[in-house]
């Protein structure tokens, strides 16, 4: 079991520049990337588009990578950079033209001035986005667990209120009959002035022993589903939809106490996992 949410961050140092990616994932029922990229590196989108669709199925996913200088190295000239000044330097000279002396500010401007467009390899920009990716999956992962424990909790707890129905459910049968006897005695009727259709229809009525063997089958299937490493939320969500609508059909079903309460709590369960299955991949 995976979560849609997470977050994650990598970083590489590159001649005195520091490159920094965050990722962070949200809840979605499809999958949906936004990628916010250099200028220089945005030629790189769709293999990074490629990448995360490869690792992630649904969820917002923003992805950001941007570059700046570290603090600590903020006035600092990385000897690539001043090699590069100073072959440009001698080329220029070796033209004729005639340079001013550049001043250690000067420097620093044209070094900043260039950081926006430096060019990350291929290599190192792969390896960034790996790292980052991985990072989120296990994050993901981390937080899935957390969830799958969450659920088996709320499976277990859906059991014995469904079995706690079970037992009560002659009872709720017997409610029907009691009634009748009651009311045969109390308006003093004859067996050949009773409706059969009647009495067998309101017997129907507070027969909820349909909805106990489906409710306990959905159990059951959520249960295997929840032990599942392949992408289960859609399924989840779709089976916590039908059990709803068993605990709601026994609640109206219910002629007795017990069962209205525990079919409510029901209810509640199952309120608690569908949020976990709109949470899930």
């Amino acid at each position: 079991m995976k979560s849609m949410t997470g977050f994650s961050e990598a970083s590489l140092h590159k001649d005195g520049i520091q490159f920094k990616c965050f990722v962070k994932s949200l809840n979605s029922r499809f999958i949906e990337i936004n990628i916010r990229l250099p200028n220089s590196l945005k030629k790189h989108e769709g293999w990074i588009r490629d990448s995360i669709k490869k690792n992630f199925a649904r969820g917002k996913i923003d992805f950001d990578l941007n570059c700046t200088t570290p603090a600590k190295d903020q006035l600092k000239l990385s000897e690539n950079f001043l090699k590069l000044v100073k072959q440009n330097e001698n080329v220029a000279g070796s033209k004729g033209i005639e340079l001013a002396d550049l001043t250690y500010l000067d420097l620093l401007k044209l070094r900043d001035s260039i950081q926006s467009d430096y060019v990350l390899s291929a290599v190192s920009l792969k390896s960034l986005v790996k790292e980052s990716l991985s990072n989120l999956q296990k994050n993901c992962l981390q937080d899935g667990e957390s969830t799958k424990r969450d659920v088996k909790k709320l499976l277990s707890k859906m059991g014995k209120s469904i079995a706690k129905i079970k037992k009560k459910e002659k009872q709720n049968t017997n409610h029907v009959a009691k009634k009748f006897q009651r009311l045969k005695k109390e308006f003093q009727f004859k067996d050949q002035e009773i409706n059969v259709n009647e009495i067998v229809s309101s017997f129907s009525k507070a027969d909820i022993n349909e909805e106990i063997v489906r409710f306990k089958s959905h159990l059951e299937l959520v249960t295997k589903l929840s032990e599942s490493k392949d992408l289960i939320g859609k399924k989840m969500d779709f089976y916590s939809q039908e059990m709803l609508r068993e605990a709601n059909t026994i609640a109206s079903k219910a002629l007795i106490v017990d069962i209205k309460n525990e079919a409510v709590e029901l209810k509640c369960l199952i309120e608690k996992m569908k949020e976990h299955a709109q949470n899930v991949e």
